[in-house]
Parts: C-alpha cells; structure tokens; sequence
C-alpha cells in the first residue's frame, strides 16, 4: 500500500492568466517527470493534479498564447504552481511566459535567457529614470558621446562598441533612428514602463528581426491590469529636483486600460558664469587679426547651465474580444529640453597635469612616449563653444490586432514614429545634428501552437526618411563659414521570416530564417539555431550559433561635397560614403542554467561574434593628437568597411530568496572583450572613438562590469540597495569605480515615505568634463613620412552627477 499511497500523494494546484491577471480557461498543462500528467485550466484558469512528489519539466500550451516550458524544482504536496502567457502579439521581443511554484523560481529552458528589470525592483530602489536600471546589466554599455552630465545624450550598447548594432524597441516597436542608428535614453522615466527586458544575443526564435547581433533592449511600457490600480507620486530633492507621476490601470468590461504622465524637472550642478575659449591647446590671442598673426582664442564670459525640463505621457488600450483575439492600441510621447552648455564646455586639462583651477601653474612632465609634447597653454579653463541647447521629441504609436485564423493566429502590427533633435550651439559629435527620423511599419504573421512545438511565419514593410539640418556652429582656426543646409533621406524595407522550435523529450530544438531587402544596399538572409538540453533534473545547458548583420546609417550614406557641415570640438568634417554596405556577424552561445532550489538559482553563459566588413570611420589625412593641428587646421572622416573585430566574453547571473529575512539577491557579472583585427591604419569606432589597432580593446568598452542589488520589505517598511561597478577602459574614462545607490522607506496603508539617495558615494562625480586628463588610450599617431606608431592619446575624463538625496511621496489605491 505504501508505494501507492507515495504515487498519489501530492495535490499541485494553481491558475494560468495573462499578464493582465485575466484567466486563461482551457490552458494545457503536460507535467513529465516521476510520473507524466495532461490538465487543463477552468474557466477561471484554475487547475489541480495529483502526482508523486518531484522535479518536473512543465510545459503550458494555449491557443494564440506562446508556450512556457520550466523546470519546477522540487513539487511536494500543496504546491501552488502560477503561469502567466505572453499573448502572441506580446510587446516583448521574446515571448516567454513567467511560470512561480510557490512564488519562487523555475529553471528557465530558454536558449538565450533574458535578462530582465521589473518596475518593482526600480520602483524599490527609487530610480527616477530607466538607466539607472540598466545599469545594472553587466553587457549592457551606457555610451556618453557627449559628457557624462544628465544633459547630455546617454546611448546603449550590447557587448560591443557601436550602439547601432544593438536594438533600442518599445514593445517591440523599433526606436534606432538612422542618424546614429540608436536614440537618446537620458529622458525615459520610469513611470512608463512595466519592465526593461534585455535579450542578449542572437535568440532563434526572437520576434525582431536580423538587423541587430548584440541583441537588444525592450521597455515594456506599462500594461492594461485586471483589476483597477491608481498610484500618484510626487518628490523633492537635490540640485532642484522635481518629479510627478500618475499611474492607473484596469479593465472596463472588455477595455483594458494603462495610462502615464510624468513630469521631471531638474536645476542641475551647474549654473555659474565662466570665461571660456573657443579652441583647446590654443594660446590666448584676442586680437588683432592678421592673415599670418596668431588665430583668435580669447576668452568670453560665458554662462553655463545644466537644466532639464522633460515632460511624458502614455495611453495603452487593449480590447479583448475573447481569450484568442484582441486589439490594442498604444501611444507614448517624450519632450525634453536641455541646457548643454556645461556639458560640452569642459574644462581644459593636461595628461600629466592636475588640475588647481583656471590660469593655474602646470608643472608638466613629459611622457616618454610623446616626446613633442607640451603644456596646455589654456589649462584650467573652459574650453567649447559657448551656449548650447537640446530639444528632444519622441512620438511612438501602435496598433495591433490577435485573431484565430483556422488552427492557428494571426497578428497584425501598424505602427509609426518620429524621433526629432533639435540642437543649438557648436556640435561636439553627431549626436548634436538637428534631425527628424520618421518610420513607418506594417507587420503581419500568423502562427500555430502544438503541445510540442510551435512555429510562425510573417514579415514586414518600413519605410524611414532622416531630415537632417546642418546649421554651422565656430569654427576653429578662423576658417570660414559655410551655409547651413539641409538633406532629406529615405529607405524603404521589406523583411520576412520563419521560425520554429520542437520539443523531443527534454532536448528542445529551435531555429529561424530571416530575409530582409534594403533599397539602399539590397538583400541580406540570416539564419539562427539552438538547442536547450536538460542534464539532470535541475541543470540545463544551452547552445545557439546564427548570423545578424548591422545595415548602414541613412546619415552614413549622405555624401556631400566639401563635407556635411563644419568642423566639430575635434576639428573633424564628417562625410558619409554611398558605397558602405552592411557589417555581419556570426554569434556562438553556450549557456548552462542551475535551479539550485526554489530560492536560489544561476545562469553562465560564454558567447563569441565573429565580424565582418565592420564599419568604422577613416581619416584620409592620417592621425594626430589633434587635427586642429594639421595644416589645414582640421581632417576628414569618412565611414568605410574595414577589417573585422570580435566581441567575446562570458556572462553570470545568480539570484536568491531569503524568505526568512524577506530578502531578495541579485548578483551580475560581465566580461566583455572587443577588439578589431584586419585593419588599416588611421580608423576609429564611430561611437567610442579612438584610433584603433589591431587586438586592442575598443576605447569605451569595460572589460569587466557587475552589480549587485538587494532589496528589503517587512511589515511596511522596506530598504534596497544597488552597486554597480565598471573596469578599466570604462565610458567615463576614468579608474575602475563603483557606484551605490539607496532608498529606504515605510508604506502608511495607502501612502508611502521613501528616501532614495544615488551616488551615494560621489563616485567619478564632478560638474565638467576635464579635456585631456582620461585614462590614455594606446592609439597610432602619424610620424615621418605618415609612418604610424604607437603612443598614448590622451582622452577626455568625463564625470557624472554627485550625490544626490529625493524625498518621495506615493500614493496607491
């Protein structure tokens, strides 16, 4: 009787719904292990199944919903199992469905797992803005082509370098604009999003297509609920911080409803008047001008500011009209205006020289490896153009339906966006081109679910036009003014694609083929494989091996005789190249995923992509420490296919639940390793910068990256801390530094007090950037006869925002 009393010991039980909390009547459940077993939700999505104790591999299938396959870890009686399933027009890149027993983990059998920042741990650690989050990401890299200050535009890259070569998507709706080929994150505030999902890699079975081989960051905006929430918040804090948000989500009979306001305004760190010079490493001449004199230099009392002004809003409508067809419809708007005017009017420094303020003494050493250099005659003054002012304008729209279509769905997705700069004052990189970027996409697929496999076929139409407006800003060394002129730029794409995955007992095999055709360089096919292997019945290990490609930017492609506009801060003319084709990449993966229990669990992973034709700019004139220096007083730069580069490194992530202590562990690490090989001489990534040698990381790339967050609540009060730490050759071009930030409050019922505090520490903290006195950077410099060789370029040390302390006050219903 014993071993039939064991069989049948175990009453498992719980609900499937979608990520509105709404039920999911007539879900499969096939649960395979000590004993296999099929159950199928109610109406209101409940179930319950009798089985042996045990781990099982479960797998939850449901019409017009993507499957969820989990490892449970150990199932004992009473086990309370919760499913949600992504619909299969899921603003998500991957549809991946969230499966808890007994609100702890599962062992994600996912090929490439996601990495993935939910509103409550940002909400917990009182981040007003969404790369705060992505901070803690350890592949993801936040570029600063601008400064380090909060004005001035944050990017996002994956692994590599080149922030182009990552997708930037909401709700899976693509944002990358074709000037720089991403878009600005500074401004995205945390009040519009359910989540931040970053997917690593090249996944098989990803809803995006191949244009992308770093992967990619999702903000899910803030989704429809079941039931009816409201949250109204509003704080206080340093350098004239201000922020309110409103949030409130439900569902009227068959209409569900999200919608967000925000408004963030910041006084900043800097607000001062100060005398500044047009040019670095320029002695200070006001005067007189004579053709063979002195070139002007001569200081001006310059107000310099770092206000924010940024205003958001999103409304997202979903109506179903049953479990399997829906329609929505989204809409999200950013406006921003900054003050950059502290920002790109940095502080002239020395290599070798600490800087004691303007004018001061420079007891200047000289490096062995630049023997010709000299002191700054400008040291410890602010260098730049003066005045200089940001408009930003993000408008995203989005209409999708979900309807059966004989045995399986069909989804349809229409959406537009605009992504506009306005930018006033002397460019100190292309980041600071006025430009409107409008896109267009029509989408269509249709799939079809089975209890072992699912597969889905589609494609799209885009069409994007880049309206771009050179408006000249000084120029150095006197030259003289061009006009200001303008470019309209237009592609159109047509993209398709099929996918597929089968289960074969506990290996699960996936794959996908992807075509795309551009009108400005013509057709491009990739293809994706991966596997996922149980060994054991906790462990997984996966593998994925494919190929992306990263198509040439509309602004890339603009050729202009005489060069886009003027010299930029670095006296570069920039000049794009008609005949740029796009770079490709074939990526490997290995990954193993351990479910050490159901409160603690880890993912490794090791990846490898290999590229080619890898687009890089090229300086005809060959190198300098400064181009001002040449004989014409600036040089040409002009994007090209050159050499190849890897990006390789390794990926860790371990999370645990202390139920005890009502703690929640997060801890990542990261070690990216990129570098070119195959090159010419005088080239530098369009982002990072740099010149480039062969087998040397790319500048802007940390080796190393981690964080750790924990996050605290009991009875009421709550605490949460995060650390984020960047290596050598970080985007700061400082020393290896850490970050912490904090927040710690109490809930009163329906009102909560929280106090959250950022760089809490003053890490790599200042109000300007400091010209010259980065980290060097081993680059080629052009010696006799243009022979080049080896030495340090200087970089420019860029540094962020200070401590800073906010009083929060919220209010939920």
């Amino acid at each position: 009787m014993l071993p039939l009393l064991v069989a049948a010991c175990c009453l498992v039980g719980g609900n499937v719904h979608n990520p509105a909390g709404a039920p999911i009547a007539q879900a499969q459940l096939t649960f395979r292990g000590p004993k296999s077993a099929t159950v199928s939700t109610d109406a209101k999505g409940n179930f319950s199944v009798s089985i042996p104790a045990g781990k099982y591999n479960l797998t939850v299938v449901a019409k017009g919903y993507a499957d969820a396959t989990v490892n449970t870890g150990e199932l004992s009686d009473g086990a309370r199992i919760s499913v949600t399933l992504e619909p299969s027009d899921t603003p998500k890149l991957r549809t991946i469905g969230q499966v808890t027993v007994n609100g702890g983990y599962t062992l994600d059998r996912s090929v490439i797992p996601v990495m993935d920042v939910s509103r409550a741990q940002m909400d917990a650690l009182g981040y007003s803005q969404t790369y705060e989050a992505l901070e803690e990401v350890p592949s993801v890299v936040l570029q600063h082509p601008d400064s380090g200050a909060p004005t001035a535009p944050m990017v996002a890259s994956l692994r590599g370098p080149d922030p182009s070569e990552a997708m930037i998507t909401l709700d899976g709706q693509q944002l990358n604009d074709g000037n720089t080929g991403d878009v600005d994150l500074s401004e995205f505030a945390v009040p519009a999003f359910n989540s931040i999902n970053v997917t690593e890699g090249l996944g098989p079975t990803d809803l995006n297509g191949s244009n992308t081989f770093g992967g990619a960051v999702n903000f899910v905006s803030l989704r429809p609920t079941e039931d009816e929430h409201f949250a109204l918040s509003s704080s206080i804090g340093s350098f004239d911080t201000t922020q309110t948000w409103l949030n409130t989500t439900g569902t009227i009979g068959k209409l569900g409803y999200a919608l967000a306001g925000n408004d963030f305004q910041q006084g900043g760190l800097v607000n001062e008047n100060a005398y500044v010079v047009p040019d670095n490493n320029t002695p200070i001449y006001c005067g007189p001008v004579t053709k063979s004199g002195p070139v002007l230099n001569c200081p001006t009392l310059t107000h310099l500011g770092s206000t924010i002004a940024a205003m958001l809003g999103l409304v997202n409508l979903d109506y179903n009209f049953s479990q399997r067809s829906d329609v929505g419809f989204r809409v999200f708007t950013l406006g921003d205006n900054r003050d950059e005017s502290s920002a790109v009017n940095g502080i002239a420094g020395n290599p070798t020289c600490v800087f004691s303020g303007p004018g001061a003494a420079c007891d200047f050493a000289q490096g062995k490896d630049e023997p010709n250099e000299v002191a700054n005659p400008v040291y410890g003054y602010n260098v730049g153009s003066g005045s200089a002012s940001f408009a930003q304008s993000i408008r995203a729209y989005d209409a999708y339906s979900r309807t059966p279509l004989g045995s399986g769905t069909l989804t349809a997705d229409v959406f537009a966006d605009d992504d506009n700069v306005d930018f006033v004052g002397g460019a100190v990189s292309p980041y600071d081109i006025s430009h409107a970027d409008t896109r267009y996409n029509e989408g269509l697929s249709w799939g079809r679910t089975f209890d072992e496999s699912e597969f889905a076929f589609g494609g799209y139409a885009r069409q994007e036009t880049l309206d771009i407006a050179n408006v000249p800003g000084p120029r150095p060394y006197g030259l003289p003014q061009p006009p200001s002129s303008t470019a309209s730029l237009s592609q159109s794409i047509n993209s398709y694609f099929f996918r597929g995955a089968q289960q074969f007992g506990s290996l699960r095999l996936s794959g996908g083929l992807y075509d795309a055709n551009y009108s400005t360089f013509g057709n491009t096919l990739n293809w994706r494989l991966g596997l996922s292997q149980d060994l054991g019945s906790s462990s997984d290990v996966h593998f994925s091996v494919g190929t992306g490609f990263r198509a040439p930017l509309l602004f890339e492609r603009y050729f202009e005789p005489g060069g886009q506009g003027p010299p930029d801060a670095n006296c570069v003319i920039f000049n794009g190249n008609p005949n740029e084709r796009p770079e490709h990449a074939t990526e490997y993966e290995l990954g193993f995923s351990h479910l050490f229990s159901a409160t603690s669990d880890l993912d490794f992973s090791l990846y490898r992509s290999n590229l080619r034709d890898t687009i890089e700019n090229y300086y005809p004139d060959g190198g300098a420490k400064s181009f001002c220096d040449t004989p014409a007083g600036y040089a040409y730069e002009i994007p090209i296919n050159i050499g190849n580069a890897v990006y390789e490194g390794a990926e860790a992530r371990y999370k645990e639940l202390f139920p005890r202590q009502n703690l929640t562990m997060v801890l990542s690490y990261g070690l990216n390793v990129a570098y070119p090989y195959a090159l010419g001489p005088w080239v530098s990534n369009p982002t990072s910068g740099g010149t480039l040698v062969d087998d040397e990381q790319f500048l802007g790339v940390p080796q190393q990256q981690g964080s750790a967050v924990f996050i605290w609540a009991l009875h009421g009060w709550h605490a949460s801390t995060g650390l984020t730490f960047a290596g050598n050759n970080n985007t700061l071009n400082q020393r290896p530094y850490t970050t912490v930030d904090g927040a710690v409050g109490k809930n009163f019922g329906r009102i909560d007090l929280t106090i959250a505090g950022t760089n809490i520490f003053n890490a790599v903290s200042g109000p300007f950037t400091l010209y010259d006195a980065g980290v060097p950077y081993r680059g080629l410099y052009s010696g006799t006869g243009s022979a080049p060789y080896l030495a340090n370029y200087p970089t420019n040390a860029l540094f962020i925002q200070p401590a800073s302390i906010r009083f929060i006050v919220t209010l939920h219903e």
